[in-house]
């Protein structure tokens, strides 16, 4: 985890991929301009922000699993 990233569980999903998306512009600026020392710290962040992105949509996952059982079935058998 980067040592600058906010506490992400305070921003909604809007916020997040607001950020990721802010993030991924500024990665871009960043290689074209050949500035790999902030290359390589916006990476970090932008791993931090994905991650929690990815762990929020695997939550969503599970919750809607829970709720319905069978669609794991329909998903196995086909």
């Amino acid at each position: 985890m980067h040592p600058l990233t906010e506490d992400l569980s305070k921003l909604n999903d809007q916020e997040l991929f607001k950020k990721i998306s802010d993030l991924t512009n500024y990665l871009t600026q960043s290689y074209r301009l050949n500035n790999y020392n902030v290359v390589g710290q916006i990476h970090m962040l932008l791993d931090d922000y994905t991650a929690e992105a990815n762990r929020r949509h695997q939550k969503t996952l599970e919750e809607l699993n829970k709720k319905n059982e069978s669609l794991g079935d329909l998903i196995q058998t086909r």
